[in-house]
C-alpha cells in the first residue's frame, strides 16, 4: 500500500539560499550577458523567452514581471545546471518559468509588506550573512569559486541574500504573532492517540468496471465473515492480502501516525477498538479490513510537541499569506 506524500530540483548546497526572492525590472537584457544568452537558449523550448523581447511572464495590479526578472534567478537557483534545462519536456520549463514569475510577483508584496513593518537589512548584514555562508563553504575563496563554478555573479547573490533575509524576516515575524498552542490544545492532544499498529488484507479494485468491483466486493465480505469468526488474521492477509508491502508479514503495518495514510484507512485504524475487526473500508486502492493491533499516546516532551505544532501552523499561515496575496493583488502568469 502507498502512503500519501515538481518542478525539477538541481541545487546545490550553495544555492539553496535562493529560494526565496523578489525581483524588480531592470530594463530588458544586457545583450550577451549570461542571462541573455541563458534566455536565448531556453527559448528555442519556450518562445516567450526570447531576450530580444523582453516579454511579460506574470501580471498583477500594478507590478509587472519581464522574462529578464526571471531568467537571473533561474541561474542563481540552479546554477550551472541551468544550461541543462533546454533538455527538459516544453510543459516542464513552463511550469519552472510559471512558478518562478508567479513568485517573483509575490515576493513584491511581501517586500512592501515588510518595508511597512520596519525590516531593514543592511549591507553589514548582507557581508555576514555571506560570510557565514563562506566560513561553511571553506572560507571565502573557495566559497567564490564554487559561486563562480556555477555561473553564480557574487553581486547577484549579495542582492539576492538581502530580499530572501527580508522575506524571511517577515515570514518568521508572522508566524510568530499567529501560532500559539494554548494548554488546553496540548492536553487534548496528548489524550489522543498519536500511532496505530494494524493487520489489514487489501483486495485491489483499481482499473475495474462496477461489476468487477462487486465480485471483489463479494470475496472481500466472506473474507471479513471468516475473520469475524475467529480465522488467524495474520495468515488470511499472507493468502489473500494484494497489498504488496505487507502481505508476507501478515498485513501488518506497525505505529504509523496520522496523516500518513489515505484517511478512509487512518479513520478506521484510530477508531475502531483495539482487537477488533473493521468492516470494510474502500480507498482508491481497492478494499481493505483492517485489525487493530495497538494504538499508543504522544509520550514526547511538551516543548517537542508544541515545536511540532508551531511548525505546522506555520506552513499553514504562510500558505494562507501567499494564496491571499496571489488572490488580493490579482497576480496571473500569461505563461502556457
Amino acid at each position: 500500500m502507498k502512503f500519501k506524500g515538481g518542478a525539477m530540483r538541481i541545487v546545490s548546497v550553495i544555492l539553496l539560499m535562493a529560494a526565496l526572492w523578489s525581483c524588480s525590472h531592470q530594463n530588458g537584457f544586457e545583450k550577451d550577458s549570461d542571462s541573455y544568452n541563458l534566455a536565448k537558449k531556453l527559448s528555442a523550448k519556450l518562445e516567450i523567452l526570447n531576450p530580444d523581447e523582453d516579454n511579460v511572464l506574470a501580471t498583477s495590479d500594478d507590478f509587472t514581471v519581464y522574462a529578464s526578472d526571471v531568467v537571473p534567478v533561474i541561474r542563481l537557483n540552479f546554477g550551472k545546471q541551468a544550461d541543462m534545462l533546454d533538455k527538459q519536456p516544453e510543459n516542464q520549463i513552463a511550469r519552472i518559468i510559471r512558478e518562478f514569475a508567479v513568485n517573483a510577483a509575490r515576493d513584491h508584496y511581501i517586500m512592501e509588506k515588510a518595508a511597512e513593518k520596519g525590516i531593514v537589512i543592511t549591507d553589514a548584514d548582507v557581508d555576514s550573512i555571506f560570510n557565514s555562508f563562506a566560513a561553511r563553504s571553506g572560507g571565502e575563496e573557495a566559497f567564490k569559486k564554487r559561486l563562480a563554478e556555477n555561473l553564480v555573479d557574487i553581486d547577484a547573490f549579495k542582492k539576492n541574500i538581502k530580499k530572501r533575509e527580508t522575506v524571511n524576516i517577515f515570514l518568521k515575524k508572522l508566524v510568530e504573532e499567529e501560532t500559539t498552542v494554548a494548554p488546553a490544545t496540548l492536553d487534548s492532544l496528548k489524550q489522543l492517540d498519536y500511532t496505530a499498529s494494524v493487520r489489514h488484507i487489501l483486495l485491489k479494485t483499481q482499473g475495474m468496471d462496477s461489476l468487477q468491483k462487486l465480485e471483489v466486493r463479494k470475496k472481500m465480505e466472506g473474507l471479513l465473515k471468516r475473520a469475524k469468526k475467529g480465522e488467524d488474521f495474520a495468515k488470511l492477509a499472507n493468502k489473500y492480502s494484494e497489498d504488496p508491502g505487507s502481505n508476507k508479514k501478515g498485513g501488518l503495518y506497525e505505529n504509523f501516525g496520522r496523516g500518513q495514510m489515505v484517511k478512509p484507512f487512518e479513520d478506521a485504524a484510530f477508531s475502531v477498538p483495539i482487537g477488533g475487526i473493521s468492516d470494510i473500508v474502500e480507498t482508491a486502492y481497492g478494499y481493505h479490513i483492517l485489525k487493530i493491533e495497538d494504538r499508543k499516546k504522544d509520550t514526547r516532551p511538551d516543548q517537542v510537541i508544541i515545536d511540532e505544532l508551531k511548525s505546522q501552523k506555520g506552513n499553514q499561515v504562510v500558505q494562507k499569506l501567499f494564496d491571499e496575496i496571489k488572490t488580493e493583488h490579482n497576480i496571473v502568469s500569461v505563461v502556457e
